[in-house]
């Protein structure tokens, strides 16, 4: 009998990650499900953007679950697709921008890794960018891109269990449940959404 959804995940040691999206306030504002999975890093993300929820699901193909051996990046901002494919011109190592996480998550049971430096790839327009993970201090982890502070990572018992995105914090969630709870119907439909259509594949 095959395996589907939630099933394979486990069986495959896959990971999948809640995120609610906190202002100053304290008010979850939006959400991020990270699917860290056997072959591929999956994200989606509800945000408020200038007055509106911005909607952002990516899927980027790769060898071993390892973001540098990407092949192939779908990513779709809204209602408008974004596709990437890696060409022999692409430095090596490098990235597409939304594998960020993942990177994080590889450094943060390894505190004494040397910082990883590579080329970021920006999926929408295709620029190239450097970018570097480095461990910054006890408990934290830092992302520049081209130099200037783009995240801050909160580590604690080896996982990541906040980050600093600008003006909005994102702060791990316990589960699904969790992560739905005191949030807004608009976002809390998109989440379902895309849980039901991970739960498929």
């Amino acid at each position: 009998m095959a395996l589907i959804g939630r099933e394979r995940r486990a069986a495959f040691g896959t990971r999948l990650i809640f995120e609610g999206l906190v202002n100053a306030q304290g008010d979850k504002v939006g959400a991020i499900v990270h699917d860290l999975g056997a072959t591929n890093v999956l994200s989606f993300s509800v945000r408020p953007v200038d007055g509106d929820l911005v909607e952002v699901s990516s899927r980027i193909e790769c060898k071993n679950a390892n973001p540098f051996t990407w092949t192939h990046a779908l990513t779709r901002v809204d209602d408008r697709l974004h596709d990437l494919e890696r060409t022999p011109d692409m430095p090596d190592p490098c990235v597409p921008g939304r594998t960020e996480y993942a990177i994080a998550t590889y450094l943060a049971d390894k505190p004494e890794h040397a910082p990883i430096a590579c080329t970021m790839i920006d999926e929408i327009t295709g620029g190239r960018h450097r970018a570097v993970f480095t461990w910054t201090g006890p408990g934290t982890i830092t992302w520049t891109l081209d130099g200037a502070l783009r995240r801050r990572y909160t580590v604690a018992s080896e996982r990541i269990v906040s980050s600093e995105q600008g003006a909005l914090t994102a702060v791990l969630a316990a589960d699904e449940d969790d992560l739905l709870s005191d949030i807004a119907p608009a976002i809390r439909y998109r989440v379902i959404d895309f849980m039901k259509d991970a739960n498929r594949r």
